[in-house]
This record gives structure tokens, C-alpha cells and sequence, in this order.
């Protein structure tokens, strides 16, 4: 690839040199390359990634301020323009132009994040829209964005989005309350109206499944499915021992079989298959003044009425759900503290797992959201070592999650203040002495 020679005068020519130096990489033999080479220059792309967002935000920002896309390059919009220049969505287009403006005139310290590459594009785009729906008190809005730049250095998109939901909430819980609860319900209602299940030959010897349904529906059909796709016990040929065992099966294909399976189970017998030591039934976790119709969303650290399998539920719902006898609500105290989950015993009865579940929530393992319904108890102390199957010697894990505990440095606790789950990375060469975690760093 030719190198650029001088230096370059203009910004396009800036780019267009980076541009040169990155083509070197374009025949690359990946598979050469150490794990160490291949993690960190992915860490390094999404870094520049992010910084070219935010260049290219102020330059879009310039350009629909002078608007140059109608006055001069005769576009009926600046979102126009750069949707067809882009090839994006006009949605999309739309999106980063009101963004781009945002982004460079109110949103200073998320424009420094990006050009620093500590936030995303996608976590920019979340951080602008919640910061839009606060009050518009100068210092709150401030507050809010500094509290979302933080958590943007543990949390994805998805989930910055659910804490963002939850900022909003807090700062202003009478309107978030109203609005989230009619869009949910409206949400609910045409999703109920459009429902459809079709059966369809896919032309080539097999068949394609189309359909469309409730959260509420989802929350069942995976309540009854889930269970089933624990991966079969099967030799891993790259083991020649026989220590490991697993499944060749992906995630998608064990689901298919569980809908197969729940098929033929439901014309041999009404009884549904075991879990967790109780017949598949929806769990509900919730507070106790939602199920008494008075909604309190704006709780900090409090979500929607969940699933166990980790589906948000609107209080209506979860109210019209009660109604039927395999709906288990886990009801909460104004502090968060199960109020009754039953009593325990030596083995992970299902009152234990429900308790379990309505302390972790999901995988607990940093990073992990893995729904309960892919979870297993994980004694921390190991039963064959006296260790106790009770709540305060449990922490909930996916069985990817479950193994690695098992077989790598890795370890687990309760912190003594709180008692919630926290992790101790294995050492690493070169790199300070671990401590607990319950999140991770996005960029390790």
C-alpha cells in the first residue's frame, strides 16, 4: 500500500492519510497473530472507532449549522443529505444529525468521552437521549450525564439503556411513571392484536417458524422451553481424558429440540417436565406496592417487574398474570429483602432457588446477564467440603459461568457488608494484584 507522503493540509486529507495506514492492515493473516495481538487491537479499533464518530459529529454539526446540505448542495434536509452519503436508515440519518448538534453545543463531556474512546457511538446515542428526557435544570442534567459517562465505562449499550431508564425515573418518577406505563401498555395491546404462530415449507425439505406475541406470552413459552435446553451430557472429542463434557448442539438448536420436546411431552401426559425441583412455572420478581396497583419503578436499583427468565413486565401485566395459579410473585420489601420464600433445607429446594434468584437476579459472574432459567446454584463452599446449601453459601451462575468457576483461578464470595456476589480475577503478567469485582472494565 502506497504511504502518504507530506503532510496532509486539509481534514479530508487527514482521514484519507489515516485511512492509507489502516489499508495496511487489510491483508493481515489473523491467524498468526497471538490472542494477546488479537483482543487489543480490537480494543483498539472500537477506540479509533469511537474517536471518528465523535470528528465526524462536529463536522456534521458544522455543516447542518451553516446549512450547507440545502443552501448549497440543494438537499431538502441536512439529515437528507447525509442519509444518502452515509447509505444509512433515514431513522439513523435523522438520529445523527439531532445527536451530532447535541453532541458538540450541550453534550461536551460525552463528545470528550467519544474522541477519547471511553464511550461508544451506541452509548452516546444513549447517554444524549436520557439526558434530553431529565429536567432541564442545568446541574441535574449535568449530574445525570456524569452518572451515565461512569457507568458507560462497565455497561454495554442494552444495559447503560435500562440504567439511563432508571435515572430518568428517579429524576422526575411522576412523568417516567406515566409515560412508561401507557407505551408499554399500548405496546402490549397491538403486540396481543397481531399475535400469529405460522407453520411454513422453507422449499427446501424442512419447515420455517414465523410469529408474533406478547412479553407476557414470551415469559411462558420460554418458561416452558428453557428448562429443556440444557446441554446433553456427550464426550468432547478434544479431550482425551473424558474430563469435559459437552453438547455439539448451539443455543438455537437445543431451543428447537425443547419445542419439540414440549410438543410430543403435551400429547403423552399433562404433567410438564421438572425444574429446579418444581413444575416450570412464571416467576415474577416485583415490589409489594406494585402488586397492590401503586407502581414505584423509580426505586434506584430497582427494574420493571421481571421474569425469571428475564423479561420486563409492565404491573399491569404482572397483575392480570397473578390471576393464574403458575404465576409465583416474589414479593419485595420496600428495601429490596424477600419477605418469604419458604424455609431451608439441605438440598436447593425451590424455595432456595427463588430466594437465589430474587438476590442475583441473573448470572452474577461481572459481565454476565444470563437469565435464571440458564442458571445453576453454585455452592461456594463445596458441599463435600461442609459447605451448607443456604442462601448465604449460594450465588447464581450460567453454566458457562458455573465451570469456569470451577476449573480456572477465578473465585467467588459474598462481601461481608452487603452480602451480594464478587469476583476475584485470576493474576495476570505485568498487571496490578486483582480485587473483587462485580462488574468489568469494558475495555480490560
Amino acid at each position: 500500500m502506497e504511504q502518504p507522503t507530506g503532510t496532509p493540509t486539509t481534514p479530508a486529507g487527514v482521514f484519507a492519510a489515516a485511512n492509507v495506514l489502516v489499508s495496511d492492515l487489510d491483508e493481515t493473516m489473523w491467524v498468526a497473530k497471538t490472542s494477546e495481538e488479537l483482543v487489543e487491537a480490537v480494543v483498539v479499533a472500537e477506540r479509533l472507532r469511537a474517536h471518528l464518530a465523535a470528528l465526524e459529529a462536529a463536522v456534521v454539526a458544522e455543516v447542518h449549522a451553516r446549512g450547507v446540505a440545502k443552501q448549497e448542495l440543494a438537499w431538502g434536509s441536512t439529515a437528507e443529505w447525509f442519509t444518502h452519503l452515509a447509505g444509512t436508515h433515514r431513522g439513523t440519518g435523522h438520529q445523527t444529525i439531532r445527536h451530532a448538534d447535541t453532541l458538540v453545543n450541550e453534550r461536551s463531556a460525552t463528545h470528550a468521552a467519544m474522541v477519547a474512546g471511553r464511550v461508544s457511538p451506541e452509548q452516546a446515542a444513549v447517554i444524549v437521549d436520557a439526558v434530553d428526557r431529565l429536567p432541564t435544570d442545568p446541574g441535574v442534567r449535568a449530574d445525570g450525564e456524569a452518572f451515565l459517562l461512569d457507568a458507560a465505562t462497565r455497561l454495554n449499550a442494552t444495559d447503560l439503556a435500562k440504567a439511563a431508564r432508571h435515572l430518568v425515573e428517579v429524576a422526575d418518577p411522576d412523568a417516567a411513571e406515566r409515560k412508561t406505563e401507557k407505551e408499554l401498555d399500548r405496546q402490549d395491546r397491538a403486540a396481543h392484536h397481531h399475535r400469529y404462530l405460522s407453520i411454513a415449507d422453507d422449499g427446501a425439505g424442512g419447515i420455517r417458524l414465523r410469529g408474533r406475541g406478547t412479553v407476557e406470552d414470551a415469559a411462558a413459552i420460554k418458561a416452558a422451553l428453557l428448562p429443556l435446553t440444557k446441554p446433553a451430557q456427550a464426550l468432547d472429542p478434544r479431550d482425551p481424558d473424558g474430563d469435559q463434557l459437552t453438547d455439539p448442539r448451539d443455543h438455537g438448536a437445543r431451543l428447537w429440540d425443547a419445542l419439540v420436546e414440549t410438543c410430543r411431552h403435551a400429547l403423552t401426559t399433562d404433567l410438564p417436565p421438572d425444574c429446579h425441583g418444581a413444575r416450570p412455572r412464571i416467576a415474577v420478581t416485583t415490589s409489594l406496592e406494585a402488586l397492590r396497583q401503586k407502581i414505584d419503578w423509580a426505586t434506584l436499583g430497582t427494574d420493571l417487574p421481571m421474569s425469571d427468565d428475564g423479561l420486563e413486565l409492565t404491573p399491569a401485566v404482572v397483575r392480570r398474570m397473578a390471576c393464574d395459579a403458575d404465576l409465583i410473585p416474589i414479593v419485595l420489601g420496600t428495601h429490596g429483602e424477600v419477605l418469604d420464600v419458604g424455609r431451608t433445607s439441605r438440598l436447593v429446594t425451590p424455595a432456595i432457588w427463588r430466594a437465589l434468584v430474587c438476590r442475583d437476579r441473573h448470572c452474577a459472574f461481572p459481565g454476565c446477564t444470563r437469565p435464571p432459567v440458564m442458571g445453576h446454584a453454585h455452592h461456594i463452599v463445596h458441599w463435600a467440603d461442609n459447605g451448607v446449601t443456604s442462601l448465604d453459601n449460594l450465588v447464581l451462575l450460567c453454566g458457562h459461568h458455573h465451570r469456569t468457576i470451577h476449573h480456572t483461578p477465578w473465585q467467588v464470595r459474598l462481601n461481608p457488608t452487603d452480602g451480594r456476589p464478587e469476583f476475584l480475577p485470576p493474576e495476570r503478567p505485568g498487571a496490578p494484584p486483582p480485587t473483587w469485582i462485580r462488574s468489568r472494565s469494558r475495555r480490560e
